[in-house]
């Protein structure tokens, strides 16, 4: 193993180690709730955070993914020493883990009770976002899994991370802009968010679908509808953006699963033809 390649993988052990202490520390430090704290950190780890109503704010419950992505990540932290691992974490990652994870700590330190403090987060939410998707993005193109471990361990965690650090970033500019509090304008980001997650339902250029991406978005705008029935506007724009990328996702798994048993059965006939006659 080169230095670089030690260099880096040691480098997002200490960055995921990093992001752990801080976010426990923030989450758990026991200060008393404040009544204007941006949207993700309030509802992230502690019940005891009140958070700023908005009409894309979703059910409590939702953010317990960040627990799913963290889990992801500790997998793909120890997965990356293997050899199996390595043109994906070497190439395709490089740094970006790292440069996420000194964004996520940011972001967690820079979260406060007013306005110009989430808006900052929004923006680092937005770098964040960034970063992650380009990882994302980069395996997707260039390093495609070559077994279930690569699947679970390395696009996962990117996949998940990138998926919801785009809900999250306008979750807090939400927050952050009264503006952007109105029906009209939530309306639109919800079924911007229900065409983008239907849209990675879809192959692009000769690129497999995404459904994992797609179950993501659909995962956060099921909170939202669940939160947000009061509003119909939100409910039936979140139930009916969820429905299409959950009907998206199941199409591409019957299309999948008829594919395989196609194959299967093509295989099954060719053995036949092959046998020979039995005189």
């Amino acid at each position: 193993m080169s230095r670089y390649n030690f260099f880096l993988r040691t480098s997002n052990v200490l960055a995921f180690i990093l992001v752990i202490a801080v976010n426990s520390v923030v989450n758990f430090k026991g200060d008393p709730p404040k009544s204007d704290e941006p949207v993700n950190n309030a509802t992230q780890f502690s019940g005891n955070w009140t958070v700023p109503e908005t009409y894309l704010l979703p059910a409590d419950y939702t953010f317990g993914i960040w627990g799913l992505i963290y889990t992801l990540l500790f997998g793909f932290i120890i997965y990356q020493w293997f050899e199996s691992a390595q043109d994906a974490t070497i190439d395709g990652i490089k740094f970006y883990h790292v440069i996420a994870s000194i964004l996520n700590i940011s972001w967690s330190l820079i979260w406060g009770d007013s306005k110009i403090r989430i808006l900052i987060d929004a923006f680092v939410l937005a770098a964040l976002f960034a970063v992650t998707y380009k990882a994302y993005y980069n395996l997707k193109t260039h390093y495609p899994p070559k077994n279930n471990s690569d699947r679970l361990f390395i696009h996962y965690p990117f996949t998940i991370y990138a998926a919801w650090t785009l809900i999250s970033t306008i979750l807090n500019f939400w927050a952050a802009i009264p503006l952007l509090n109105n029906v009209f304008f939530s309306t639109i980001a919800i079924i911007g968010l229900g065409i983008a997650g239907h849209d990675y339902n879809k192959n692009h250029d000769n690129r497999s679908h995404d459904v994992v991406y797609s179950a993501t978005i659909a995962w956060a705008l099921i909170g939202i509808a669940v939160r947000q029935q009061d509003t119909l506007a939100i409910l039936i724009a979140s139930s009916v953006s969820s429905g299409v990328i959950l009907g998206g996702i199941l199409r591409v798994w019957y299309t999948q699963v008829h594919a395989y048993w196609e194959l299967r059965r093509n295989r099954l006939r060719g053995i036949d033809e092959s046998d020979p006659l039995i005189p």
